[in-house]
Formats: C-alpha cells, structure tokens, sequence
C-alpha cells in the first residue's frame, strides 16, 4: 500500500522548485534523473477504469515495468492504493502476470477476464521528466519527492494537458509530516491540492463526463475506539466528501457545489461539537469559515433558479430564472480562483494535518482523565444529548413566523441529526433510524422555508436588474407561501422535541 500525498504547481515553476534550497538541505543524496514514458491499456469501454484499476507499462531507459494501481482508498488528497508491479521483457503488458500478486479475487478475475485482456489498447500516455529526491525528516520519516513536468496525451482524439506535480510518497513515518513539507514549499512556490491522479486526468481527457457530485459515505466507528480516534474517523470522511467534489465544482457542477458545501457543514458542525473538548485552532476555524461563504453565496443562486422561482405560480418565470442563473454563473466561475488559490490550499493542508497528526494532543500526550481518551461509547452520550438539549431550548423559544428563528432551529435539527449519524455505529439501530428520520422530515421542511426567505433576500436584486414587475410579484408570491407554510409548524416541532436518544 503506498501513501502519497500529490501536488500540482504551474509549469512555470517547476524548474523554481526543483532548485528549491528546503529539498536540497533535506535530501540523503543527490536527486535522480528520469525520462519516463508511460503507457495506460485498456478496454475501448474503459472496463479496467470503471472496475477500479489502471494498467500502466513505464518505460524508463532501457527497462520496462508494468504496473497495476487501485483507485485511491480514504481521502483525496492522501492517496493510499494498492499497488502491483513486475519487470517485463518489452512495451506489451502482461496482466496474467500481475495478477498473481493480488489477493483479492475481485481484482485478479478482472486482469484474467479473456473478455478484457483481448481487447487491450492504449488509451493514453505520460511522457514526463522526473527529479527525485529521498528525503528525511527530523524524527525519522522517511519521503520520495518526485517532481514531475511533461503531458498527458490521449490516444485518437488528440487531446492533452501539461503535467506539473509534486509527489511526496511516504516511505516511513506518520503521514501528517508529508503535510508540513508540504506546507514549508508553498510557502515559497504556491501548489495545489491534486484531488486526481495522471490515471485520472488521462481518463479524463478520454471522456466528456462532468465528475459526477459525491455524497457522504456512512462513518464506521469501532466499538473499542477511543474519542480521538471516532474525531478524526469523522473528520476525515468529512474531508474526504469536501475534497472528492472539487473536481465536479471546477467544472462547475451545481450538484458538486452542493455535496461539497454539505461536507463542510458536517465538518463544522462535527468541530462545534467537540469545541469544549478540544478547540480549533482560531486561525484555521476563520479560513473554514471563509470558505463556507464563499460556497453558501454560490449555492443560494443555485437554489433560487432552479427550485424556488420554477415553483411561482401567476407569472411566466423564465426572464427570472435566467436571469438568477446568469448570477450563479458568475459565482461558480468565482468559485474557481477561490480553489486555486494559495489561501485555499493552505487550508486543506492545515486541516488534513491537523486531523491526521491529531494536533489537539499535548506534547506529553493525552491524559488517562482527558474526555478524549475515554471510549467513545461513553463518550457520544453529553455530545447527543447536547445537541438535542439546544434544539429543544431553540423550538421552546420559536417564534413560527420568525424567519431567522426558524433557521437556527434547522441549524440545531441539522446540528443533532448529524450527530446521530456520526455516531451511528455505536447507537441503537431501530431508535437512530427513527430520530434520524424524525430530524430530516423536520430539516427539510425548514429548509424548504428557509429558500423562500432567502429568495426574498435575492429577489430585489433581479428587481433592480430590470425585472421590477415579475420580480416584485415573485416577492410577494414567496412571502405568501412562507406565511403559509410556516402554518401548523407547531405540532411538527412538539413531535421532535420529544425526541430522545441517547
């Protein structure tokens, strides 16, 4: 299983970066050079890829090698595959000879199935330059860093994409050191956070398919674990569902934007719960607040045009819901030089250290008192209960025509909800189902209010943009159906105050 942590930087810079004096001081030896080509095989209908595997043959000199990688495991940005490879005679590949090295029976049938390996082709190629350098870290961690430059090139359909990436592979060590070194060199040469491989770009440049938007995997937990073991399990599936729809929101899928935002609600919602236990750094929690503004704005056009003015009824909604969608192009085109930026990739990288480094630890290391050491089975119990003790204070003190009240009421329901689902392993299965589904129907009923008075926030400016008439109408019409709506909330929000779970 390798651990590789991938960086793309402008190809401008790689020749700043290969003379970068922090690689020089750090490395064992001097670098190696390498020109490499690489071949990727597959089905004309990609069956490898779509089974979860890429068949490369590299050429580097005179020797070839074949090699066969799973798609990455875990979080995006810390990519951990499986990886199988063997020396080969010449450029045609050999993966009954491969197979051999893997156990799980899924994977070697699929390199054996005669229906595949009679159809291989090439499908795309990497013609890089390597400089690599072994580097070791104080405390003994042990890294490659492999700096690459060259193109990605597709074979038929002449397409192709330039290649600058740094690669810091983990030979030794604890992960979270491949993110301060990669911290120290952006510093200087601003990098990005790669969420794909050259498999996956090379794929990419074969397809014309928008990434498609990645929804919350379940959280498994152990019934041994400790609390900072179930923190940072559940940060980090919160990571992995942020960082995995960045693809899809730089091609400026609506969906993408919406599963991405949802990762980052779950992660804050996730540190809001653990704050008295261990805090966030107070510069890292103001950059993830940061960045659900920059997705919440985003996200409102979204939702203005494509659910709440459809839904007006009286008037032909069309010129508004252009226009609302001419202002939502404008903010997904925004939101790229937000993910590109150095201030974006700084915070990535600072939290995925954070997370994986469990830097809330003293030096001296967790007490046997401290809460986050006790068993998480113990520990969920005034971390539920907390939740639902602020929902049932905020439905107490609700005011049902009270639009501001009534969305930190679904922030609460959101808050609890999440909660139960974090911690789902460990409760009761019937009951969780139930409260879970309980906090949903609720959340969605609350959401569904809270888009009409976000409209109501949006819609003067569409007013002011030249659409006085139908805008003021759409208004009214949202006003209207949030009186309404808002109508026998009472009884709803009784049902889930009496909720209990833990």
């Amino acid at each position: 299983m390798e651990t590789e942590l991938k960086l793309k930087l402008a190809t401008a810079d790689v020749a700043r970066m290969r003379e970068h004096p922090l690689l020089a001081e750090l490395s064992t030896a001097a670098p190696r050079e390498h020109e490499l080509l690489d071949t990727y095989y597959d089905t004309p209908e990609l069956d490898l890829w779509r089974g979860g595997l890429t068949l490369r043959v590299r050429r580097d000199g005179e020797a070839w090698i074949q090699t066969v990688k799973t798609a990455s495991a875990g979080s995006p940005v810390l990519h951990e595959r499986g990886e199988w490879e063997s020396p080969l005679e010449g450029p045609q590949p050999d993966p009954a000879d491969l197979s051999r090295q893997i156990k799980p029976q899924r994977l070697r049938e699929l390199l054996r199935s005669p229906a595949i390996v009679g159809q291989l082709q090439p499908v795309f190629t990497n013609t890089t330059h390597r400089t690599t350098w072994d580097i070791a870290l104080p405390g003994g961690q042990l890294v490659e860093c492999a700096l690459d430059s060259g193109s990605i090139d597709a074979s038929g359909n002449g397409r192709n994409a330039e290649i600058g990436e740094l690669e810091l592979e983990l030979k030794h060590g604890n992960p979270t050191r491949l993110f301060e070194l990669a911290l120290a060199l952006h510093e200087d040469i601003p990098l990005e956070v790669a969420n794909d491989s050259k498999a996956a770009r090379g794929y990419a440049l074969l397809q014309d398919e928008v990434p498609a938007p990645v929804k919350a995997t379940p959280v498994r937990l152990g019934r041994k674990m400790r609390m900072e073991e179930a923190l940072q399990c559940i940060g980090l599936n919160c990571m992995a569902q942020i960082e995995s729809n960045v693809p899809g929101v730089l091609a400026r899928s609506v969906e993408s934007l919406h599963q991405m935002r949802v990762g980052l609600r779950r992660l804050r919602a996730l540190l809001d719960m653990f704050r008295d236990l261990t805090p966030l750094p107070p510069e890292l929690q103001e950059e993830l607040d940061w960045l659900s503004g920059e997705l919440g704005a985003t996200r409102d056009w979204d939702v203005l045009a494509d659910s709440t003015l459809p839904a007006v009824k009286g008037i032909h909604t069309e010129a508004l819901q252009a226009a609302a969608r001419e202002h939502a192009r404008n903010l997904h085109r925004n939101m790229l030089p937000t993910l590109h930026s150095p201030r974006y990739t700084h915070l990535m990288l600072r939290m995925n250290g954070w997370l994986r480094g469990r830097q809330w630890r003293p030096a001296s290391g967790l007490a046997k008192d401290d809460p986050l050491h006790q068993h998480a089975l113990d520990g969920l119990v005034p971390l539920v209960r907390k939740a639902q003790k602020r929902l049932r204070k905020r439905i107490e003190a609700l005011d049902e025509n009270d639009a501001p009240a009534r969305h930190r009421v679904r922030i609460a329901a959101k808050k609890a909800r999440y909660a139960a689902e974090f911690f789902r392993d460990l409760l009761p299965e019937k009951e969780v189902k139930a409260y879970i589904k309980c906090l949903s129907q609720l959340q969605d009923r609350l959401g569904h209010l809270n888009d009409l008075a976000v409209a109501g926030r949006l819609l003067p400016v569409l007013e002011n943009g030249g659409h006085a008439h139908d805008g003021g109408y759409a208004r009214g019409w949202v006003a209207g159906s949030a009186d309404a709506g808002a109508h026998g909330l009472r009884e709803a929000l009784g049902k889930v105050a009496r909720l209990r779970l833990a």
